[in-house]
C-alpha cells in the first residue's frame, strides 16, 4: 500500500527552529496557509512561548558565560589581592568595560578618610589588610580601583546594619563580619556615579556626628605631630569614634551617655535639659538602643520583671512575706486571682524559674519607678522612670538599676513633655495628688539614644567616662592596624 506524505507535520517544526534564528513568528507562516489542516498544525501560542523560552535561555547563557569571562579577567587583574566580593567586582566593571569608577577625586578622598578611620577602631581585620592593598596599588591601575570599590561595598553594608548590630559588633571583640549590600544599595551608588552625585552619595553615607568628625581629627592631628602616648590611646579614641558614628547629630531627642550617667535632651538644637541618671549595674547591663518616647505614665504602677521576681524579691519573700504589705506589693495568681504573701511558700521557688505568680507594685511615692515613666517600644523592655530613692544620684558610680535608666529630674522632663501635650502645672500637680495612674501620650517626636562611649573629644578637649561595662576590652591596639596607613587617608 502506497502512503502519501503529508510534509504538513515538519513545516511548524521548520518554523519553530528558524524562529530561534530570525524575526518571523510562527504565526506569519499559518495566516499565509489558511489551507492547512488543523489536526496538522500546532497550537501557535505555545509555540511562540517555546520560542521565547528558547531565545532566554540562550540569553541566560550567555550572560553567565560574560559573567565567568568578568571574573576570570577580574581575578586575574586582581590575583593575590584580597577582595571579598569578586563575582559583583566582575559584574561591576564587566559592565563598564572595565573602565574605572572613582573618578571623583572628592568622593574617593571623602571615602578613604571613612574607611582608615573605620580601620582604626580594630573591628575589621579585613578592612586592615584591604586598605594596604589599596595604599600598595598605584592610583592609575585598575586594580587601585577596584579594590577601592571592593572597600566600599563592605562599607555601604557595615554603615546600613551598623545603627542595629552597634551592640554586637561594637561592644564585643572580634565579632564583625563583613558582608555585601543589597543590589539595590549597589544600583542607587552606580545611578549616583552615572548622575555625576559621586561624592553626594559618599557624604550622605558618612556620619554627620560633630563629636565622631572631632574626634577623628584628633586622631588625624595625633598621628601628624607625633603627640601621642601610645597606639591604645589612638585605637580607643577610633573605636568610640566608631560608637559616636551611629548617633545623629545633638538636634531632637534624648541622649543618655551610659558610661557618663547623664541624660541630655535637645530641641532644635539647644540644651534643654542635663540630668544625672542611673543605670543599669554590670550583671544587668543596660543595653545600647534607639528607641522612641511614646507616652508619659503619671502615677506608674510597676510590674515586677521575671528576673528581678526570681532574684530579688522571692529571696525576701521566703525571709519576711510581710514585706508584700510595706512594699506596697500586690501578688496575683496564673488565673488572676490576688493572693496574699503568707499563703504562698515562697522557699520552694528560690533560685526557680517559672514561678506562677505575678507582681506588682502600686502606684506611690514609694514606687520603684517613682511618680513617672517614659515608655518607648523596646525588646528589652527598658524605659526611664523615676524613682523614690534621690539620695543614689549623688554617688560616682551609678550602675546601680536592674536596666532601666532612672532619671534625677524626671519630674522636669515629665513637665516638658506634658505641657507639650497641653497639660498645665496645676493639672499635673492634681493627678499626682489624686495618685491616679493617667497615661498621656507624647505630642512631639523624640527619639532616644542609649549609647556607651568612654572617650571623645569635644569642643577641642578630650572627654573620658569609666568603662563600667568593660566594653573596651584590653588597651593594646591590635597588631593588624597600620598607624602611618591610617594617617595617609585620615
Amino acid at each position: 500500500m502506497k502512503t502519501t506524505a503529508k510534509p504538513f507535520r515538519f513545516a511548524p517544526l521548520v518554523i519553530l527552529i528558524s524562529g530561534l534564528c530570525t524575526s518571523c513568528t510562527v504565526s506569519d507562516y499559518f495566516n499565509a496557509s489558511a489551507n492547512v489542516d488543523p489536526k496538522e498544525s500546532i497550537n501557535v501560542e505555545q509555540a511562540n512561548q517555546q520560542i521565547a523560552e528558547a531565545k532566554a535561555a540562550e540569553q541566560a547563557r550567555i550572560a553567565l558565560e560574560k559573567q565567568q569571562q568578568a571574573e576570570a579577567q577580574a581575578m586575574q587583574l586582581l590575583a593575590n589581592q584580597p577582595v571579598q566580593f569578586l563575582p559583583t567586582l566582575a559584574k561591576i566593571y564587566a559592565a563598564r568595560d572595565f573602565a574605572p569608577i572613582w573618578q571623583d577625586d572628592a568622593a574617593k578622598k571623602k571615602f578613604l578618610h571613612e574607611y582608615a578611620a573605620f580601620v582604626a577602631s580594630g573591628i575589621s581585620r579585613s578592612a586592615a589588610t584591604e586598605l594596604e592593598s589599596i595604599s600598595a596599588t598605584p592610583v592609575d591601575d585598575i586594580k587601585h580601583d577596584m579594590l577601592v570599590t571592593d572597600a566600599f561595598l563592605g562599607y555601604m553594608h557595615y554603615t546600613q546594619k551598623v545603627p542595629n548590630s552597634a551592640q554586637s559588633w561594637l561592644y564585643s571583640q572580634n565579632s564583625y563580619k563583613s558582608d555585601k549590600p543589597t543590589d539595590e544599595s549597589i544600583d542607587k551608588w552606580l545611578s549616583a556615579v552615572q548622575n555625576n552625585q559621586h561624592s553626594e552619595f559618599v557624604n550622605q553615607i558618612a556620619s554627620k556626628n560633630h563629636l565622631y568628625q572631632e574626634t577623628l581629627q584628633r586622631i588625624a592631628s595625633n598621628l601628624a605631630t607625633g603627640k601621642v602616648k601610645s597606639n591604645a590611646e589612638l585605637y580607643k579614641l577610633a573605636l568610640n569614634a566608631q560608637r559616636l558614628r551611629i548617633i545623629p547629630s545633638f538636634d531632637n531627642g534624648i541622649f543618655v551617655n551610659i558610661p557618663s550617667y547623664q541624660l541630655n535632651y535637645y530641641r532644635d538644637g539647644n540644651l534643654v535639659l542635663n540630668s544625672r541618671v542611673i543605670v543599669g549595674k554590670p550583671a544587668r547591663k543596660t543595653p545600647v538602643m534607639y528607641s522612641k518616647l511614646s507616652n508619659v505614665v503619671v502615677n506608674p504602677p510597676w510590674s515586677v520583671p521575671s528576673t528581678i521576681l526570681s532574684k530579688d524579691l522571692v529571696p525576701k519573700l521566703a525571709r519576711d512575706p510581710g514585706y508584700a504589705d510595706r512594699a506596697s506589693l500586690e501578688i496575683f495568681d496564673g488565673s488572676g486571682n490576688k493572693v496574699s504573701a503568707y499563703n504562698v511558700n515562697w522557699s520552694q521557688y528560690v533560685n526557680k524559674k517559672g514561678i506562677p505568680y505575678r507582681i506588682r507594685q502600686k502606684a506611690g511615692d514609694n514606687s520603684a519607678l517613682g511618680r513617672f515613666k517614659f515608655n518607648m517600644p523596646s525588646s528589652d523592655a527598658i524605659y526611664l522612670h523615676d524613682t523614690p530613692n534621690h539620695s543614689l544620684f549623688s554617688k560616682t558610680d551609678r550602675a546601680l538599676s536592674s536596666g532601666c535608666v532612672r532619671v534625677s529630674k524626671s519630674d522636669e522632663l515629665a513637665s516638658i513633655l506634658l505641657k507639650e501635650a497641653g497639660w498645665t502645672m496645676d493639672k499635673k500637680q492634681r493627678v499626682l495628688t489624686s495618685k491616679k495612674t493617667t497615661s498621656v501620650p507624647i505630642q512631639s517626636s523624640n527619639p532616644v539614644y542609649l549609647y556607651y562611649v568612654t572617650t571623645w573629644v569635644e569642643n577641642g578637649k578630650v572627654q573620658t567616662a569609666p568603662d563600667i561595662y568593660g566594653y573596651d576590652g584590653k588597651l593594646s591596639a591590635p597588631s593588624y592596624i597600620n598607624w602611618t596607613t591610617v594617617q595617609k587617608y585620615l
